[in-house]
């Protein structure tokens, strides 16, 4: 967040093509995807035991879905809007109406930045549950609040002034109060499963669980902007 922050501030994210945000968005991710798997194997230690890999396939399987497909729920009824000089797209083929599309680039740095925003996510979450002594009700709102927060965050941050050129919101008021609630899917549905992976030393999630709850993780968000299309609509 720190890199893409340099990037708007000092206008360099205006100044680059196809190559220049590949090469950045992927230079993002690898310090939390590729770097710690690289670390474990240098050790000798089980791979596909430890769980910075486990979290990270959890997020790249809720990543492509949100990117490939989710995206365009974001053109169609959040007014997103990308102006991003890139020919290089990658997208579902019969979703959105908006003639907008997806950039590849998009795909390695919002790993990078979905693996921030979970692994913060669980951090609040399991401190605040165990600090404030939680019960159902009260977790589950938790979840809510915190799931809220950090779509309303994102969009504060990002969707500025200095990227107006490039990625904007047509209703930005109104994406902030109320659209904030649709993007916050991701993290309602999210939370609550990737916190349950290796929580306890006696309940470690093989692989293949972890694609499984992943895979139920993107079911449940996409009929949750089905949803939001049909009681919502567009902002």
């Amino acid at each position: 967040m720190g890199a893409v922050a340099i990037a708007v501030l000092s206008g360099w994210l205006k100044s680059w093509g196809e190559s220049g945000y590949l090469l950045f968005s992927t230079a993002c991710a690898v310090p939390m995807s590729i770097v710690p798997i690289v670390l474990r194997a240098r050790r000798g230690s089980g791979v596909w035991s430890s769980f910075v890999v486990k979290l990270n396939v959890f997020v790249a399987i809720l990543v492509f879905f949100g990117t490939y497909v989710g995206t365009h729920y974001f053109f169609d009824l959040m007014g997103m809007r990308y102006a991003f000089p890139t020919r290089l797209v990658f997208e579902a083929a019969l979703v959105g109406k908006s003639g907008m599309h997806v950039p590849i680039f998009m795909y390695p740095l919002t790993q990078a930045y979905f693996m921030t925003y979970f692994t913060a996510l669980v951090v609040a979450d399991r401190g605040l549950r165990a600090k404030l002594r939680l019960g159902p009700i009260g977790r589950a709102s938790l979840v809510l609040v915190l799931s809220y927060a950090m779509a309303f965050a994102e969009t504060f941050f990002m969707a500025t002034d200095f990227m107006k050129d490039l990625f904007w919101y047509e209703k930005h008021g109104r994406m902030l109060a109320v659209g904030s609630f649709g993007y916050a899917l991701y993290f309602l549905f999210g939370l609550p499963l990737v916190r349950g992976l290796d929580e306890t030393a006696d309940d470690r999630f093989p692989m293949g669980k972890v694609v499984i709850v992943a895979l139920a993780a993107c079911m449940a968000i996409f009929f949750g902007l089905e949803a939001w299309a049909k009681v919502v609509g567009a902002l």
